[in-house]
């Protein structure tokens, strides 16, 4: 295949750091892949190992004393900061894929700059699509760009809506594992520690994203994401538990057929097949054997264990601005039980409160939504979520 650049943001990441492991693999394999940019938060000391590695031309992070250290100890190097920084390298010039691995609401601005700007993006980050379906889906449809889903869940359908046409699809499955408390009894999930709600039994994630999994908010936003990046009607998104994560999601088609997609549990497949597409190239990453498929099982989700879910899939239908609200508040509330303030239970409460109070003070669904508007709501329940008593 041809040489390919590439932009990575959110580089010192879970995603992110699997990116650079693929390129690397790749690159030794023969291939040509130029990183040309990374952005990163405030882990510069991580960040100063990859530009050493990688040798991009420009940077960014999130702070500019951040910024000054790196400009000191790469003379040579472009230093970008903040916000801005993030939006220009994802328009950065002959760049062939922006691999968006952001986490939270920070990622929606670069994902609109990259598609202004006609690039094909490599979407990890799923708050894009959560907070700005609305925006995204029309920046497609004027300005023509691309997204590859590197989610697991949203890769799998990708892969799969191959096999046929829009207007065949039936239904989108979205595969669960459950998360660490699929059979924890209920009376317990109050006094879990977040040390047990990090453990998850599958997948090796960043902080917010495995406890999340383990709410199942993360769940429900994949079903938001699955309807606007696949441009199917909730009510033929349907959610299933599968404890074992290796059916990473399905489409079933108008005639009965069903077409999944089964992986060793590792984000790195996902991410290349993002690299690459539309190729398939050989990988010495992890295999799924078939004797494992003698394990698989599937069962309802449970509203009852996940009320999370719940909750953050009504912010979704109700649209607007409700999800960047719910979205908002689970970031503050995820951060809260991880240093101890409140409840493992207390998340989905908490999220409750948020959409109650978001519907009783939203009187600008008429409004046309726009990237200030979602950020005035971003900023309003993160400090509800903040100051409320849990």
């Amino acid at each position: 295949m041809r040489k390919r650049r590439i932009v990575i943001l959110g580089s010192t990441g879970s995603i992110g750091t699997q990116t650079l492991d693929v390129v690397g693999r790749l690159n030794r394999a023969g291939h040509e892949f130029e990183v040309v940019g990374l952005a990163a938060g405030s882990n510069v000391g991580l960040l100063s190992e990859q530009i050493e590695r990688f040798s991009p031309v420009v940077v960014s992070v999130a702070e500019e004393e951040g910024a000054r250290a790196l400009s000191e100890r790469f003379p040579s190097l472009a230093v970008l900061s903040g916000r801005d920084g993030l939006e220009r390298l994802a328009c950065y010039p002959d760049v062939d894929l922006v691999v968006n691995a952001l986490v939270g609401a920070i990622g929606l601005s670069p994902s609109l700059a990259a598609l202004s700007c006609g690039r094909t993006l490599a979407l990890a980050n799923k708050e894009s699509m959560v907070i700005g379906g609305e925006l995204v889906t029309k920046l497609l449809r004027d300005k023509g760009g691309t997204i590859l889903p590197i989610d697991s869940e949203h890769n799998a359908i990708f892969q799969s809506l191959r096999a046929g046409k829009h207007e065949e699809i039936e239904r989108i499955i979205i595969t669960a594992s459950g998360g660490p408390f699929l059979n924890t009894p209920l009376e317990e999930l109050a006094s879990v520690s977040a040390q047990d709600a990090l453990h998850h039994p599958n997948w090796a994630m960043g902080s917010r994203i495995t406890i999340d999994s383990a709410t199942m908010v993360n769940k429900a936003f994949e079903v938001i994401e699955a309807h606007h990046l696949f441009d199917v009607p909730y009510e033929r998104i349907d959610p299933i538990v599968h404890p074992q994560s290796v059916i990473h999601s399905l489409v079933e088609y108008v005639d009965g057929s069903i077409i999944a997609e089964l992986a060793a549990s590792d984000m790195r497949i996902p991410i290349q097949y993002s690299l690459v597409y539309p190729q398939r190239i050989a990988t010495d990453l992890p295999r799924l054997g078939l004797e494992e498929l003698s394990k698989i099982s599937f069962e309802p989700l449970d509203p009852v264990r996940y009320p999370a879910f719940v909750t953050v899939l009504a912010a979704g239908v109700r649209g607007g601005s409700a999800p960047a609200a719910v979205n908002a508040a689970d970031e503050v509330l995820v951060k809260r039980f991880l240093r101890g303030e409140i409840g493992f239970t207390k998340i989905a409460h908490g999220l409750r409160l948020i959409f109650d109070r978001w519907e009783e003070r939203d009187d600008t669904q008429s409004e046309k939504m726009s990237l200030a508007r979602i950020m005035d709501i971003d900023r309003w329940a993160r400090e509800q979520a903040s100051a409320m008593s849990l």
